[in-house]
């Protein structure tokens, strides 16, 4: 057993961490990451086994663009699901919500109306009640109820959310 783990884990003189990812690529379990412009730090929990799903360089090249604005949105950001007006014109990068992979998506094939992924950024979501989902590893979108499905089901009651991008807060319904 501790041949396997030593296997597994790799500790550097810098005291860094490093496990096999599912992927194949030797990763840090924290670090930076790129895309678009911006930089983040992001932590992968490691699963029983110490490794990880995928390496950093592969949750890098999950980040895509918000529809809207065009920023990065990366592995676990919180997103939103517009249908574009028609006067906009949808930039080649926005990636359309499906249930299958959007990356296997023909963006002709799309039946209308088609909603896009955005971001839940200042410019772009017209509030926090707006937030539907997040963007989750292989690079697709989870699907959450959004705070306003939730105050609808309840039979109209208030709700509040602390903390938007936290995949576990769906809400406190006020009595």
């Amino acid at each position: 057993m501790l041949k396997w783990i030593a296997k597994r884990l790799h500790i550097l003189k810098d005291r860094t961490i490093y496990t096999m990812a599912q992927c194949g690529h030797t990763t840090a379990i924290k670090g930076p990451i790129s895309a678009f412009g911006e930089s983040i730090i992001i932590s992968m929990p490691p699963q029983e086994n110490g490794s990880v799903k995928y390496c950093l360089a592969c949750i890098e090249k999950m980040t895509i663009r918000c529809a809207w604005c065009g920023k990065p949105i990366f592995i676990g950001d919180p997103i939103t699901l517009y249908v574009p007006a028609s006067h906009f014109t949808v930039p080649d990068y926005a990636v359309p919500y499906t249930e299958e992979d959007p990356r296997r998506i023909d963006p002709v094939s799309i039946k209308e109306p088609a909603r896009y992924v955005g971001c839940l950024g200042w410019e772009c979501a017209l509030s926090g009640v707006d937030r539907v989902g997040f963007w989750y590893p292989p690079g697709k979108v989870k699907r959450v109820p959004s705070p306003l499905e939730i105050a609808l089901g309840s039979g109209g009651k208030a709700i509040i959310v602390n903390d938007l991008s936290n995949p576990n807060d769906t809400g406190t319904i006020v009595k």
